[in-house]
């Protein structure tokens, strides 16, 4: 099946983009606007409707996807939609992923004993797909280790998205053998400090970058207008890259990289086109 081609090679991918929510009226021309700017785009799945159309949507774009139940959902979650996402990951390749989900004990939107449940049974999911996972965390840390403990395995392929916490808490995940998404926050001089000081320790091999679009802009794009958009991505990569001490074409390099592997997306159509470059670098 045909599907668009970029007007650029990739040369970052967006881990996170939310690309069906309200503030983005045209998803088409977001799109159009990442290709020509030359970023690959994963897009999170995080309830059933979102995971379904994803589920499409991936099939006739040079985009990827994720399937899953984010933690602030936990409680709506049915027996019947873990059969649903074991069909979507295990049918469609290009759903490359399990998740967002994990565990959110700042704003409890879901009971904590419900994310628990819901967050184990998409672990069965990454164990019984091979797929990887792409977990969300919020002052849960220390539950969502004493979970993963017991899953060594699924550590060494699953990535903490949006990573906002201490280089206490960083090096127990890389200890643990995650990967690590970083966001727009790593921008925000009012609250990155720990961020800040926890990616100096980050290393290159272990490391994602990502939007959250929409988002999570970072407060260094010029301009009155929030909407984040997969463009941004590059504010990201050069401010990581001076808070991990490397040069940003490098960094640029490790992310791509790290991001092929991970997802196992190498030599697919909106991939293709970096990995010579990529070696290259």
């Amino acid at each position: 099946m045909d599907r668009p081609v970029s007007e650029k090679a990739v040369t970052l991918y967006d881990i996170g983009l939310n690309l069906f929510c309200a503030q983005f009226k045209s998803p088409e021309s977001i799109l159009a606007a990442a290709a020509k700017a030359g970023i690959g785009c994963i897009l999170t799945g995080s309830d059933m409707e979102e995971d379904l159309r994803i589920d499409d949507f991936v099939r006739t774009h040079a985009v990827y996807g994720t399937a899953g139940i984010h933690p602030h959902n936990a409680d709506m979650a049915k027996a019947a939609d873990f059969d649903t996402l074991r069909r979507i990951l295990m049918e469609n390749g290009r759903v490359v992923a399990v998740g967002e989900c994990g565990l959110d004990f700042d704003r409890n939107y879901s009971t904590q004993e419900n994310q628990i449940a819901c967050l184990k049974r998409h672990i069965e999911l990454a164990e019984d797909t091979g797929k990887p996972m792409f977990l969300h965390e919020r002052r849960a840390s220390d539950t969502l280790v004493q979970i993963f403990r017991d899953h060594p395995e699924i550590c060494r392929r699953a990535v903490v998205h949006c990573f906002t916490g201490t280089r206490a808490e960083l090096l127990t995940y890389l200890e643990m053998g995650f990967m690590i998404g970083i966001t727009g926050w790593i921008c925000d001089d009012r609250r990155a400090a720990a961020l800040r000081d926890a990616v100096s320790v980050l290393p290159p091999d272990r490391v994602m970058i990502e939007t959250d679009a929409p988002y999570l802009t970072p407060r260094n794009v010029p301009g009155l207008d929030r909407v984040n958009v997969p463009w941004n991505l590059p504010y990201v990569l050069d401010t990581l890259a001076d808070h991990m001490g490397m040069d940003p074409v490098r960094l640029a390099a490790c992310t791509r990289a790290n991001t092929e592997r991970f997802f196992g997306i190498a030599g697919h159509p909106a991939a293709a086109d970096a990995t010579g470059e990529m070696e290259a670098n």
